[in-house]
């Protein structure tokens, strides 16, 4: 295994901010830690790169242990939120400073800068200083800069979080190209989840210093392993249900099926039931069908393309008592259906894409 993180643990007064973590990552891999703010995904990736020393635990590139490797001799290339870009400097000197830093010589130096611009598309912008750039361009600069000492591991810290949506939706993609081209090992802190889901082979959600799941996104999104993922990567209905028997939950009086457990409950221990507001499916007209649930059409909001719905489960008596649960439909599926607030319809929970957990 190329990088390996071994029950690394940092700690601030009496706060845990990584609480022993462990992780393989393989030569060429583009890996995002993904997480709330103060989840612990920047502490890490500050542990890896150096900039801060672990309390316990190793990191090891190849087989050598990193931890008391001081950042400057750990060859890792490293991009800011901020870019740190010089400001006295040409984009040209900016891309060469780490490369004078370790000794090159000038002819290799200038081939080096050259190669890098063109690189990142700017190799007419090299005379400019960062005040002349774009956001996009100084950034671009900046991994530039990283990329040009041939670091083992390039480490991103949230690069694309000051730049406009658009911009950072294109760069992203340029990130992942220019990784891909150059088979570089890549770390990226992001709290993005579209972002973490764009752009990485592999997806590690953190919450209060540990790793909740790692994985290939479409795991992540598709195959929670906790209540704390399903919740924090895109939208998840939750509903209070009861276990039952034989693979089933109750919720209210009906009897659901459901695929995928992550406990083991006792019968009528309470339950959190979990599903995605696009895999729940609407039936006007049709009653009596398995593993549905009676709803009514309590909210409907026009998205463009989609609509989102949101449903009130049980008789539609008592607006407050009920159970919310979301689903979304295509423009086209909504002009078939023809819903409307207050309309009483199945919602149907299909078992395979159910979740139960802990309540």
């Amino acid at each position: 295994m190329f990088l390996r993180l071994r029950n690394v643990t940092k700690r601030f007064g009496t706060v845990k901010a990584v609480d022993s973590v462990s992780l393989d990552i393989e030569e060429g891999e583009l890996v995002c830690f993904l997480g709330p703010s103060g989840c612990g995904k920047t502490t890490l990736l500050r542990l890896v790169a150096g900039l801060e020393e672990a309390d316990s635990g190793q990191v090891l590139l190849t087989g050598e242990d990193l931890v008391r490797t001081a950042e400057r001799d750990r060859n890792f290339g490293m991009v800011f939120q901020s870019y740190s870009l010089f400001p006295n400097m040409s984009v040209a000197k900016n891309v060469a400073y780490g490369l004078e830093c370790r000794k090159w010589k000038r002819d290799d130096v200038g081939d080096r800068v050259g190669e890098m611009l063109e690189l990142v598309h700017l190799e007419d912008q090299q005379a400019k200083y960062p005040s002349q750039l774009s956001g996009g361009q100084q950034q671009r600069v900046a991994l530039a800069r990283a990329l040009a000492p041939m670091p083992y591991v390039l480490l991103l810290d949230e690069p694309l979080s000051a730049l406009d949506a658009k911009v950072r939706a294109s760069l992203r993609g340029e990130i992942r190209k220019l990784q891909q081209r150059l088979g570089i090992t890549t770390i990226m802190v992001t709290h993005d989840q579209e972002e973490a889901l764009t752009i990485a082979d592999r997806v590690v959600v953190m919450n209060e210093g540990i790793i909740e799941q790692i994985g290939p996104p479409t795991e992540i999104y598709g195959d929670p392993a906790t209540a704390f993922v399903a919740d924090f990567i895109g939208t998840m209905n939750f509903l209070d249900a009861q276990a039952g028997a034989g693979g089933t939950v109750r919720l209210g009086g009906t009897e659901i099926h459901c695929a995928n457990w992550r406990l083991q409950p006792r019968p009528d221990e309470p339950v959190r039931l979990a599903i995605r507001p696009e895999d729940v499916r609407l039936l006007s007209g049709e009653n009596d069908v398995p593993n549905s649930v009676t709803a009514q059409v309590d909210w409907i909001e026009f998205l463009g393309s989609t609509y989102r719905i949101d449903l009130l489960l049980g008789d539609g008596q008592g607006q407050g008592k009920g159970q919310k649960l979301k689903t979304e439909l295509s423009a086209n599926a909504m002009r078939e259906m023809n819903l409307s607030k207050g309309m009483q319809l199945p919602a149907i929970l299909p078992a395979k894409l159910l979740w139960v957990y802990a309540a």
